[in-house]
C-alpha cells in the first residue's frame, strides 16, 4: 500500500523515487562478500527533499 506522504520542507504531496546507481549499494558491517543492496529514496518532486532512504533487500541485513 502507498503511503500519502507529504513533504515536511515544503508541503507538497509530489513524491517520486529515486535509485542510487553505479557502487552505491549498502553492505551488512559484519559480511565482508556480501553483494549489499541498491538503495531507494522516496523524493520531494518538488523541492529535491530525500523523505526516507531503504535498502531494496533488507533479507541481505538479518542476523545470523
Amino acid at each position: 500500500m502507498e503511503k500519502d506522504y507529504r513533504c515536511p520542507e515544503c508541503g507538497s504531496r509530489k513524491i517520486g523515487k529515486g535509485k542510487m546507481d553505479g557502487y552505491a549499494v549498502l553492505r551488512p558491517a559484519d559480511k565482508l562478500f556480501s553483494t549489499g543492496s541498491p538503495i531507494i529514496a522516496d523524493i520531494c518532486s518538488n523541492c529535491g527533499l530525500i523523505i526516507q532512504m531503504r535498502v531494496r533487500k533488507p533479507e541481505k541485513f538479518r542476523g545470523q
